[in-house]
């Protein structure tokens, strides 16, 4: 430290920009510093800092972010720095900070110390909410990165306070099965292949649910009029996939974007669905994939695709739709209400162990296996759950 205490604190402004950086770098070319040492450095630091210019703020942050033990205070003021590189620098090293430090930084951003933030090691539980309150969507993936086992139930429970991030988090939050069946089906077009099998699981389970519940399988369908139907089929053979989604709109009471979404959808599954909770045959179902999916898909996709068709019964496409229809604002407020539910009862339960938060197998095998049995004294969830209602439609065109 004797080079750093015998460094020539001129006058001149440009040579004491200098100062600091140069104080810094002999201070991390030793493994250790005493109390005294360590002090020194600390003053230094407070007195100089305001006139050091950016680019070399910059440095100093990522040579003390590097150290093993920097000085006390010194990392958290550059965290703070109203430059946001300088700031990032000062978080994204290994060099211990405190919490207060970084739930601060998260508050202030911009998004770029958030990102630094979340990609901390061993993060602790208030600055992950602090990151689910206030992160962007990219920032929370690198946050559920961290966590492969999945996030606390705290964190979903504030991510599901924010319905504008959990669309893009849809993939990222199925894969680690903590999704609720009422999020997966309204996220349904925002799900990859394993996400979307997982809701198809969910469904089935509901479907038999249903079942166990009313005992006669004749209620779990609901059927259209075969006109109704055959306009439908002529939409979408002659029409085009824009008049085949005003059609599938209006049929099953969907908004006109979700209906364009189904039509357009680049997988082909949530057309499988929607066919399916139609009732149209077999032989009208390809004929349609074939005019709307065939130009972009390849033969072999197509008959994965129907051979989902085949098995995917229509009670469960009607839980999806249902879903799809009511929306992701909807599907939030239940999980919040699920959530409200355990803290009061005081179940120490994953999110997606029981109730509205069931966790489900990630592959579709014609059946769900997943659904988890509560500890709610008034029975299990196919005893719980109220009578599915058939999909919305006009008496006219219902039968």
């Amino acid at each position: 430290m004797d080079g750093v205490v015998d460094l020539p604190l001129e006058p001149d402004r440009e040579r004491k920009a200098h100062v600091l950086l140069a104080a810094s770098e002999l201070y991390v070319a030793r493994g250790y510093h005493d109390a005294d040492e360590a002090r020194i450095f600390e003053e230094l630091f407070r007195q100089l800092l305001p006139e050091t210019p950016a680019s070399q703020r910059l440095a100093i942050a990522r040579l003390l972010a590097a150290y093993e033990h920097p000085p006390e205070g010194c990392l958290e003021t550059l965290a703070a720095d109203s430059d946001e590189a300088v700031a990032a620098a000062a978080l994204a090293g290994p060099a211990p900070l405190c919490e207060a430090a970084l739930i601060a930084a998260v508050g202030r951003g911009p998004e770029r110390v958030r990102a630094a933030v979340a990609a901390r090691p061993d993060l602790a539980a208030p600055v992950r909410l602090a990151l689910a309150r206030h992160a962007a969507p990219s920032t929370l993936k690198r946050l559920l990165a961290m966590a492969p086992s999945g996030p606390d139930d705290d964190v979903l429970d504030v991510l599901f306070t924010r319905p504008e991030v959990i669309g893009e988090l849809a993939v990222p939050l199925a894969r680690r099965h903590v999704l609720p069946a009422s999020l997966l089906f309204a996220l349904f077009l925002d799900l990859d292949e394993a996400g979307r099998m997982e809701a198809l699981a969910a469904a089935e389970t509901r479907a038999l649910a249903d079942f166990a519940r009313r005992g006669d399988p004749r209620v779990l369908h609901a059927s259209f009029k075969p006109d109704v139907l055959k306009h439908l089929v002529d939409a979408a053979l002659s029409g085009g996939a824009a008049a085949f989604a005003a059609h599938l709109a209006y049929t099953l009471d969907l908004d006109g974007e979700t209906a364009a979404r189904i039509v357009e959808d680049r997988g082909g599954e949530a057309l499988m669905v929607a066919l399916r909770a139609l009732g149209t045959s077999d032989t009208e179902s390809g004929r349609i994939a074939v005019r709307l999916l065939g130009q972009r898909l390849p033969l072999e996709r197509l008959r994965a695709l129907l051979a989902l068709h085949d098995r995917i019964t229509p009670h469960a496409t009607h839980h999806l739709i249902r879903g799809l229809s009511a929306g992701l604002e909807v599907a939030l407020r239940e999980a919040r209400e699920a959530a409200s539910v355990r803290a009061v009862a005081g179940e120490i339960l994953p999110l997606a162990a029981g109730g509205e938060g069931q966790h489900h197998m990630p592959l579709f095998s014609g059946q769900a296996r997943g659904e988890a049995r509560t500890s709610d004294p008034r029975g299990t969830d196919a005893q719980r759950q109220p009578a599915a209602r058939p999909l919305q439609r006009r008496d006219r065109d219902a039968g």
